[in-house]
């Protein structure tokens, strides 16, 4: 398979950020990720707050899905709230 062939979709419904309470911003497909895990992400009003809570549900799952959202949203939160 060659990469220069390959095609990605992307669905700007499911990765546009939008406001869910206070300073915390997420995708819809974040989002989705976040109830499968059955996470009340409501209650957070930052991404730091999340993550925390996060970080305790990942040791106990260990699944590669919720290993990439924190990821993603620690270098979010990293680039976001960095004194430059």
């Amino acid at each position: 398979m060659e990469l220069s062939n390959l095609e990605i979709e992307i669905e700007p419904n499911l990765t546009m950020m939008k406001r869910i309470n206070g300073n915390l911003y997420l995708s819809l497909e974040q989002v989705e990720i976040l109830e499968k895990y059955k996470v009340d992400y409501k209650r957070f009003s930052n991404l730091s707050d999340l993550i925390f809570e996060l970080e305790s549900i990942e040791e106990e799952t260990d699944d590669i899905i919720l290993s990439n959202l924190l990821d993603v949203l620690a270098e979010r939160d990293y680039y976001e709230n960095f004194e430059k």
